[in-house]
């Protein structure tokens, strides 16, 4: 459905241009940000009107409760994908923009990164000797960690990767996990 409507959008330049509300291809503004027009159409009593009975527009009207839910979505998936930086580089979510990244630069900072923390983990399992220690825990626990690579960029540019356990994805064990401080004094 091909809709005739023209909408006048003030954009956060403060450029304003006519768009199309919706069209076949999805790139209108309704298909991109149905919220915002959501908002407009009940605000001005527009849900009714010829040219704005677009699809699924009334349902997503229907209450106050479930626009504000869309909107909060919005926000939180624009704040999830925006691109992080630190002191003027660009900071990778997860391995696969950090390979992206490396590419596009022209360089290796994060895979060297992450190599070097790969390296350094396993060395200090080397030199401390609880590799089997590890490997007799990991067979007899069963228990599965996820992990994952943590970036940053230093304030000298130095580009860093930490690999993390995410624990917080695994069941709380039955012992005890209190860890106690004890005060110099008090010793």
């Amino acid at each position: 459905m091909q809709c005739s409507i023209n909408v006048l959008i003030e954009w956060e330049s403060g450029k304003t241009s006519w768009q199309l509300l919706h069209r076949k291809d999805k790139a209108g503004i309704y298909d991109c940000d149905p919220v915002t027009v959501v908002i407009y159409a009940r605000e001005n009593n527009l849900l009714d009107a010829n040219g704005w009975k677009l699809p699924g527009l009334k349902k997503l009207a229907k209450t106050q409760k479930r626009i504000l839910r869309h909107a909060k979505q919005a926000k939180l998936h624009s704040f999830r994908t925006k691109p992080i930086c630190m002191y003027g580089f660009e900071v990778p979510r997860n391995h696969e923009q950090a390979m992206a990244i490396d590419r596009r630069k022209g360089n290796t900072k994060f895979a060297d990164a992450e190599n070097a923390e790969i390296f350094m983990i396993l060395m200090s399992f080397l030199h401390s000797k609880t590799l089997d220690s590890v490997a007799i825990l990991a067979l007899t626990t069963r228990r599965c960690v996820c992990i994952s690579m943590v970036y940053a960029v230093k304030h000298h540019g130095r580009h860093k990767a930490r690999l993390v356990a995410r624990g917080h994805l695994t069941e709380t064990p039955i012992n005890s996990v209190y860890s106690s401080v004890v005060s110099l004094r008090g010793i």
